[in-house]
């Protein structure tokens, strides 16, 4: 053992170089921790980034109450265009653009880079028609059917009162109205199909897993399915969504949770009925 200590110094003392055994395990051990750092700094801008969206998800439901409170306790409609709304710059907007949430909501949050688009979805601010895509592809998505209403051509149920004689009260649309509030979704993280015009990690509306029938495939959410498939839902969070709930508080839900209708309908919640679905009653 002394004898190869020996022969080490002196390669050391008369200048010799490393050995190429010497030069591959350095070689080796740097790649190894090159690979460890470079996996704790994707795990940690993971975890900032669904921070950032869990903090977006307070503000949203922050504003949500500021609507409601300067609208005679109304909630905001999750698609309507009989407002007059502006974007950022102060430019009335008109049809589709002023009918979806978030230039509806956005006199309430002044934050269009932080509240509606962020991690990487500002880009939309960049495009020509950049009214439009803040109105159809904001981060989180807005349970337009059950919550608030859903008034547009493309709704799968608009709460008119003729389909309300004949299948009850099914979305809430005043404070008076929000029972159970700590288990209803509001906003949840959402993803858009290429064809809506911008392929993004975002959509203006999600659609709960049943109404009158199933919306969602059978089939588990996968990253590879159709954004509409399980109603524009993203669990991109490991799996998981961030949700808004209607108490104004925000959490992180896996698709189990998801397909529980207790969270999108306070019907369902008030029948503790997992599987409920809107009829006649």
């Amino acid at each position: 053992m002394r004898s190869g200590r020996d022969s080490w110094l002196r390669r050391r003392r008369s200048g010799a170089g490393f050995t190429l055994v010497e030069l591959l395990v350095s070689l080796t051990i740097v790649v190894l921790l090159s690979t460890v750092s470079f996996g704790v700094f994707g795990v940690v801008k993971k975890r900032a980034m669904m921070a950032r969206e869990m903090a977006a998800a307070r503000n949203l439901m922050t504003s949500f109450s500021l609507y409601s409170a300067d609208h005679g306790g109304e909630i905001l409609p999750g698609y309507r265009s009989d407002a007059e709304v502006y974007n950022d710059r102060g430019e009335q907007l008109y049809a589709p653009a002023n009918a979806r949430y978030p230039w509806r909501l956005y006199p309430y949050i002044q934050d269009v880079e932080g509240s509606l688009l962020f991690n990487g979805n500002e880009a939309v601010l960049e495009e020509n028609d950049r009214d439009y895509l803040v109105s159809v592809s904001p981060n989180l998505g807005m349970n337009a059917t059950l919550v608030g209403g859903h008034y547009g051509s493309g709704s799968l149920l608009r709460p008119s009162y003729r389909i309300e004689e004949a299948v009850g009260r099914f979305c809430v649309r005043h404070t008076s109205d929000t029972r159970h509030a700590p288990d209803i979704i509001v906003f949840l993280s959402a993803r858009s199909d290429p064809e809506e015009g911008w392929e993004g990690r975002g959509y203006f509306e999600v659609q709960p897993p049943r109404v009158l029938t199933p919306v969602w495939s059978h089939e588990p959410w996968s990253q590879d399915a159709r954004p509409s498939q399980h109603g524009f839902v993203d669990l991109r969070w490991g799996g998981r969504a961030v949700a808004a709930m209607l108490d104004g508080s925000a959490r992180a839900m896996g698709e189990d949770e998801l397909r529980d209708m207790r969270h999108w309908a306070v019907g369902a919640a008030e029948a503790n009925d997992a599987d409920y679905s809107v009829h006649r009653p």
